[in-house]
């Protein structure tokens, strides 16, 4: 590894975490700790944990996080080879490391370790600061909203027979893949978290879906969606509370993954939150079905926009209605 102190830094901007292992740790463990909590101030995030907390389930890595094992750590890396992510770095003086491992950070001692992180105080801000992602062809996204717009609402829906695609989506998707753009789907799925709707009830809804879409050789090519709805009996209704619309969770974790330009996006949905969490998401164009419940959306639209005065959107009739094209 050339740069180590890019490597911590890239970490922390992606919101990644320096993980230790106690078990079978070096006699001096706490002194390999000290430079994180002392110098940085908590500016770098760390944690230590137990190997049992990864067999057990309790503890998770994720998929930007440094976790580090020192020589002598054989047989705990062993052990946790199918139960831990993310990046994983071995520490030891020579230059042979477990084929299990990614980087190898050659240091000869604890007091060399902390010389590092000591050097890497006054230049970790400007790091951060001077961010350089990967360069990636960043595509603009459609955005549909499921029920009223993807297929005919059904409430609650949990009988795939009564999935029905909605006029005009498939040719609004192959238009949109015409164009170069992805196609992702974002809805608010409050059934689960209130218990209305088993998981398995909706999987097979939702693949229902998929499936005909398939049969139109349409297809959506990232689906995410939040069960949240403030119930604290059902554990999908009381957590990710960020993930549901208005807020703009799901639309961050499709931008994450596809790289998405969300200038250039578009936002196609039946209800103010689609709308209002669009533009907090930075997309840049925003479409509203119209419905029995237009006059409502609209009133809660014009109420957002006069706290958000570079809001606008569009209300439609047809999918054919929709622009595409860069800003």
């Amino acid at each position: 590894m050339k740069s180590w102190a890019q490597l911590v830094a890239d970490t922390v901007r992606m919101g990644g975490v320096l993980v230790f292992i106690k078990d079978q740790a070096p006699q001096d463990f706490q002194q390999w700790l000290e430079p994180l909590s002392q110098s940085f101030a908590m500016k770098i995030p760390f944690t230590v944990r137990n190997k049992s907390d990864f067999v057990s389930g309790r503890y998770q890595t994720g998929i930007h996080d440094l976790i580090f094992f020192f020589e002598g750590q054989e047989a705990v890396l062993a052990g946790l080879d199918a139960h831990v992510q993310g990046q994983r770095v071995w520490i030891a003086p020579g230059n042979t490391s477990p084929a299990t491992v990614d980087y190898l950070w050659t240091t000869e001692d604890v007091s060399a370790w902390v010389a590092f992180w000591s050097s890497l105080v006054p230049q970790f801000d400007s790091l951060i600061e001077n961010w350089n992602s990967p360069e990636m062809d960043h595509a603009p996204c459609l955005f549909l909203d499921r029920d009223d717009v993807v297929v005919k609402n059904v409430p609650y829906n949990k009988d795939p027979h009564q999935v029905e695609l909605i006029p005009e989506v498939v040719e609004l998707i192959h238009k949109a893949h015409a164009e170069g753009y992805w196609v992702a789907l974002v809805t608010n799925q409050s059934g689960i978290g209130r218990g209305r709707i088993s998981w398995q009830e909706y999987k097979q809804v939702h693949q229902r879906m998929l499936k005909l879409l398939a049969n139109e050789g349409a297809w959506i090519d990232e689906c995410v969606w939040s069960s949240y709805i403030e119930n604290e009996s059902v554990p999908e209704g009381r957590l990710l509370a960020g993930l549901r619309k208005p807020r703009v969770g799901m639309f961050q974790m499709v931008k994450d993954k596809l790289k998405i330009d969300m200038k250039n996006s578009i936002m196609v949905g039946d209800s103010a939150t689609d709308l209002m969490a669009a533009y907090s998401a930075g997309i840049g164009s925003c479409y509203l079905f119209r419905s029995e419940k237009l006059d409502k959306e609209r009133e809660t639209l014009e109420k957002f926009r006069a706290e958000n005065s570079k809001f606008s959107y569009q209300a439609i009739s047809a999918a054919a209605d929709i622009s595409f094209g860069r800003l």
